[in-house]
């Protein structure tokens, strides 16, 4: 039996019969419990996550561009048209990479995949536990018990189709090769893991704090050819994207729910405290953007310093204890933990147990075991709405690790390592504070509309505003007079409006197999079954007599015009091959095109009489076009070091002023009148998941 340098070779404790005979009693309970509560209903139903995959495979695979895919209502209309699944999808935060794993299975049907994948997701299981057996002394039924004890994480990650068991995998490979001396190999499995999620990151941390430079080596080259496979499969744009766009706002925990303490991490815990957002967290226990940045910096300084302080540098292949710890604090650092992320405590366990075991520290070894079980068992809504009881359990089995590595490493205190966490709380407190700032400068500008999720494209139509809503299972229309709130009765998701002051009828995109466009009298409904015109994407004309909107021809968009009384037929304005991405069409019939790629936009307007492009010479990445009731000023948004702000530009003059300055995004602006924007903010929400706000040019 292969065990952790270091360690002896123990014998395994002889067991009675009748405690082997409950070890294993217990063991197949947990078995049958994870097989009729998670495998078979997994089996059977899609669910989400794993649609989300499928989804984004699937296009690639289909060879359609993947750089929108962080873009809500495109996901939503590809997986409308493809028909991965009912309901919403969504695929931020993933990295694109992501989408790689499951591109070989969408040759099958959405579910068919899922049960191939979730075949493979047990073998990955079963290699963990071959890999960890060979190196504790824990008995085979105590490695299964351990494994099917993390009853929450584990079981979602098979109802989602997650990828976290792979992870689990890569990890346990990792510590495997560490332990018979490849170091290389060990970082490469860690650099792998780290592509796919970004969550076992702090790994690289750890190599370098023991300087292992054959692991850090194997991580970075691991990582690079991972990522360097992932742009050259699918292409620059989507990466760009991410990383520009994306990944700033996830990694300060703008993402679903970052007020729920179900989330369970330091990010939403201190933002469900101390940060104020008008829907989602309207009274916060002290509403103090200072406190959140103290407590947050101090919290990431004394997470990451704890372990300096206890591990020893010295021991460059790290215990065992020590990988435990690193894991539990990948954990305690994520700003977006989900119900599977803990299925990576099963490896910590397994390993911390054991040297536990090994020391004969049957109280630590309890200890640990009853901290993970509760941070794994599921958990009451009526508790998890009110304590983040799994984060306070992950922070009871990482302080219970520190205080055994810290007790064998018997290291005094450094003053270089004093002076390190000082310099290290101040760079995270000015980062903290460089993020954060301005984040409600629009919370007085919001309209409290819809469910709250995610509220988009506002229009104002014959005195009344139109949005679209996110809500539980679909995107729906809904119209505000006043504190009349009105749902449009249609089929299928609405992923988009038109409508101008003038018009008394409302256009509405209604997404499936083809996108079709919808003409609503205000005052009733329309049935979706009768499509106005193919399309998606529209834009009426301020007068009420144009209509912009984008057609795919071989799933690559085009710009059409017509003139809304529809005696002519719509007219081919921008083919293709330009990448059209949004449009807005002025009362003469010329339309303002934002054309691709998403990764550097631009703006350019086509004249209605001749066809004539003309390129606009807006500098930077601009998107979201819309003409103001005069023709004379245009509103968008413009990307600046990875947000989208709002602009108005005089067409004449050239001048322009900025409207939003904080780091998140205004976008998709329409004119309520001659004076007032209305606009979509995810600005102290989820990344994309807007609210709309009003907004005065001066």
């Amino acid at each position: 039996m292969l065990v952790s340098s270091g360690a002896p070779r123990e014998k395994i404790t002889p067991v009675s019969s009748r405690l082997h005979i409950v070890e294993w009693g217990l063991t197949l309970a947990l078995v049958a419990l994870f097989t009729w509560h998670a495998f078979l209903p997994a089996w059977r139903n899609l669910n989400s996550d794993f649609p989300n995959y499928y989804l984004a495979g699937s296009l690639f695979r289909r060879g359609v561009s993947l750089e929108r895919i962080y873009e809500w209502t495109w996901f939503q209309r590809q997986n409308d048209t493809l028909g991965a699944r009912q309901g919403l999808v969504g695929f931020a935060p993933n990295p694109p990479v992501c989408a790689l794993p499951i591109a070989p299975l969408t040759v099958f049907s959405p579910l068919t995949a899922k049960q191939i994948w979730l075949l493979l997701t047990l073998g990955f299981l079963g290699v963990a536990l071959l890999i960890v057996k060979r190196m504790t002394l824990l008995r085979w039924p105590w490695l299964i018990l351990i494994a099917f004890s993390c009853i929450g994480p584990l079981h979602s990650n098979f109802l989602l189709g997650q990828y976290y068991v792979l992870l689990l995998l890569l990890i346990c490979a990792g510590y495997y090769s560490s332990v018979v001396g490849k170091q290389f190999l060990s970082g490469a499995f860690l650099g792998t893991a780290a592509a796919l999620k970004l969550f076992p990151a702090p790994f690289l941390l750890f190599f370098l704090w023991k300087r292992n430079w054959s692991a850090v080596t194997g991580f970075l080259c691991a990582s690079v050819v991972v990522t360097a496979a992932s742009v050259a499969t699918l292409g620059w744009a989507v990466h760009f994207v991410f990383l520009s766009e994306i990944l700033p706002q996830v990694s300060r925990g703008d993402w679903l729910a970052p007020y729920d303490l179900w989330r369970n991490s330091f990010t939403t815990l201190l933002s469900h405290l101390f940060l104020h957002e008008p829907q989602l967290n309207p009274s916060p226990f002290i509403s103090s953007a200072a406190l959140y940045v103290l407590a947050m910096s101090a919290t990431t300084t004394l997470l990451l310093f704890g372990f300096v302080l206890a591990s020893n540098p010295e021991e460059r292949t790290g215990s065992a204890l020590e990988w435990a710890a690193i894991v539990s604090l990948c954990l305690l650092l994520s700003t977006t933990t989900g119900s599977y992320h803990p299925t990576l405590l099963i490896f910590a366990a397994w390993v911390g147990i054991d040297a536990f075991w090994r020391k004969q520290k049957t109280t630590l070894a309890v200890g640990l075991f009853a901290a993970y079980f509760v941070a794994c068992a599921p958990v009451p809504a009526i508790v998890s709405t009110h304590f983040p009881l799994r984060l306070a359990a992950i922070m009871v089995f990482y302080a219970l690790l520190l205080y055994e590595i810290r007790r064998q490493s018997r290291r005094g205190f450094s003053r270089n390592i004093v002076f390190a966490s000082a310099a290290t709380l101040l760079v995270v407190v000015v980062l903290n504070s460089s993020v954060i700032r301005l984040r409600s400068e629009d919370f007085s500008r919001r309209i409290s509309v819809g469910s709250g999720v995610r509220t988009s494209n506002p229009v104002v139509v014959a005195g009344q505003l139109a949005i679209t809503d996110m809500q539980k299972s679909k995107y729906a229309a809904i119209t505000v007079l006043g504190n009349d709130a009105r749902r449009i009765a249609v089929e299928g998701d609405v992923l988009s409006l038109a409508g101008a002051a003038k018009s008394d009828s409302l256009y509405l995109e209604v997404a499936g197999p083809a996108a079709g466009i919808l003409r609503v009298p205000i005052a009733s409904s329309i049935e979706s079954a009768n499509p106005l015109r193919e399309g998606h994407d529209p834009a009426q004309s301020p007068d009420g007599k144009w209509l912009a909107f984008l057609r795919d021809t071989r799933g690559m968009p085009e710009v059409w015009l017509a003139d809304t009384t529809f005696r002519a037929s719509p007219r081919l304005l921008l083919s293709a091959g330009y990448h059209p991405l949004e449009v807005t069409v002025s009362s003469e019939g010329d339309v303002v095109v934002a054309v691709g790629p998403a990764s550097s936009p631009h703006f350019v307007i086509v004249k209605h009489n001749d066809g004539a492009l003309q390129p606009m010479r807006i500098a930077g990445a601009t998107r979201y076009p819309a003409l103001s009731p005069d023709g004379g000023r245009l509103a968008f948004s413009r990307r600046q070091r990875g947000s989208w702000h709002l602009f108005v530009r005089d067409l004449k003059s050239g001048g322009e002023q900025q409207l939003t300055h904080a780091a998140c995004n205004a976008i998709s602006p329409s004119w309520e009148n001659e004076n007032n924007l209305l606009y979509a903010t995810d600005c102290g929400r989820g990344v994309g998941l807007t609210a709309i706000a009003r907004g005065t040019v001066p």
